[in-house]
């Protein structure tokens, strides 16, 4: 745990500065500078594109995560063809989505043209979305595999936001139009490719063969099973946390995806240390499945298991006792999203708290039953959310959320549990969540103080006291109190000096 622990300390670092700059742009800079259709549209070109990554990469993403370890074992740099050959698959993958798209475009035309034109307006602008965003996940899960993740993150998580940033600004003095915003936005991720293509070469780790090294003809047949396999996984598990946007646009319009829009981004907060924790966690994973190193692999669920209920308990619980300070600082409508912020918020710690399942499952031998209860989410969640949205409107989004991740997650802890003998709770998982429920009833009685921002500072510093004390007093997280207390010497050490 010692390279998950280091690393994901600066890579959750980055992304929670990121995230700052992002709650900035979203709850603050678009609501106020975009109307809600134009902040719908802005959100709806990269979930779709999100959901369209697994076709464009066909894959590659986790395929390089899953098989890098044979190929760093027996092969050189400079020899080593796996990243030219999930470049490759991209660019296939993303002629088919193109194809594809150009077939469906009058269908698709028909689902968003009444209750969002301007989607359909600025549709082409899903080409430029897809293919960089596609391209950006391959080099950063090979970047990932080669240890060098914190670096990606930094760009993804701060640098895209202050671009971001800058782009908002630029169009609110009006020095660019609607247009041209939408094509930089568009563009951003080229931009981040093109650095990050840059930082591996400058670690001698870009490099391009189509000479067949003999790792890809001994493994090729597994690696392609595995991406066939995995595309699927990965498709619909990104489907069935995306279907809500794509549902409310065609239903009720791009204005509920912006109020959804604030409420996914508030309850994504939630799960950033889960980012930087299972980017670093995957290819340790599977070097101790190649190893057969079952102690590590139990190490490394249980304490991810811990290490994010902790995480993910402290934010939902500042977030749930701030909420209504939050949407007294947003425009007239949005607070109709209060009560998803809850529902999306269980579903969030369910998720953190049961551990690296998906990646413990993805890098094992039965990787396929990843696929198995991929498509049992969304077996649940396309009709749910179709069904609960079309009777409950948006609080419907956090239902079909809350019920579908809490079954799709059952069903890994259980398979996990009953073919390799590992569950990830102990003594320490009750703890956490004690200490949560009380830290969370000390603060709730406080009474509203003056204005929004004074009391979310308040009651905020009063809750980080009590959560954290009782943290480190109960010693709850070895990983945690070794961190706080290694980081409180090495301040003393300064200061004496």
């Amino acid at each position: 745990m010692g390279v998950i622990k280091q690393q994901s300390i600066k890579s959750t670092l980055l992304i929670y500065i990121g995230f700052a700059v992002g709650a900035i742009n979203v709850v603050i800079l678009f609501p106020h500078v975009f109307g809600k259709n134009e902040f719908g549209l802005t959100r709806l070109l990269p979930e779709i594109a999100m959901v369209l990554v697994p076709i464009c990469t066909l894959s590659a993403v986790p395929t390089i995560s899953r098989f890098f370890p044979y190929y760093a074992s027996h092969v050189k740099n400079k020899d080593n063809d796996m990243l030219t050959w999930s470049v490759l698959a991209t660019l296939i993958g993303f002629s088919l989505f193109v194809l594809g798209s150009i077939f469906f475009r009058e269908s698709i035309i028909n689902a968003y043209k009444d209750k969002s034109p301007l989607f359909v307006t600025y549709f082409y602008l899903l080409y430029p979305n897809v293919f960089l965003f596609a391209l950006f996940g391959v080099f950063e899960s090979y970047s990932a595999s080669r240890h060098l993740s914190v670096f990606p993150n930094f760009l993804k998580e701060l640098v895209m936001r202050l671009l971001t940033t800058v782009l908002i600004g630029a169009y609110y003095f009006r020095w660019i139009s609607l247009d041209v915003f939408l094509w930089l936005f568009s563009l951003l991720y080229g931009a981040l490719l093109l650095v990050l293509m840059i930082y591996l070469y400058r670690h001698h780790y870009l490099h391009f063969t189509f000479k067949v090294s003999n790792v890809t003809r001994r493994l090729s047949r597994q690696m392609l099973t595995y991406s066939v396999s995995l595309l699927g996984a990965t498709l619909f598990t990104l489907l069935a946390k995306n279907l809500a946007p794509l549902i409310l646009a065609s239903k009720n319009g791009l204005g509920d995806v912006a109020y959804l829009t604030i409420v996914t981004y508030v309850s994504m907060l939630i799960l950033i240390p889960q980012r930087s924790i299972s980017t670093i966690g995957l290819p340790v994973l599977a070097q101790a499945w190649k190893e057969r190193d079952m102690k590590k692999i139990d190490e490394v669920y249980t304490k991810s298991s811990l290490l994010q209920l902790i995480y993910a308990m402290f934010i939902f619980l500042v977030i749930w006792l701030n909420i209504d300070n939050f949407f007294m600082l947003l425009p007239e409508g949005y607070s109709s999203g209060k009560y998803v912020v809850l529902y999306f918020g269980i579903a969030r710690v369910i998720d953190m708290g049961t551990g690296l399942n998906s990646q413990v499952l993805a890098t094992s031998r039965f990787w396929r039953y990843d696929l198995y209860s991929s498509i049992v989410l969304l077996a649940f969640s396309f009709p749910l959310n179709f069904y609960l949205i079309n009777d409950f409107g948006l609080d419907g989004s956090g239902y079909a959320e809350l019920i579908s991740i809490f079954i799709f997650n059952l069903i890994r802890y259980l398979f996990i549990w009953i073919k390799f003998g590992l569950q990830p709770f102990n003594w320490d998982t009750v703890k956490a969540l004690a200490i949560s429920l009380v830290a969370y009833l000390a603060c709730m009685w406080i009474p509203f103080i003056i204005h929004p921002f004074i009391d979310i500072a308040i009651r905020s510093a009063l809750f980080v006291v009590i959560f954290a004390s009782l943290i480190l007093v109960f010693k709850v997280s070895g990983d945690i109190n070794s961190t706080v207390y290694t980081t409180w010497n090495k301040l003393r050490g300064r200061r004496e000096e």
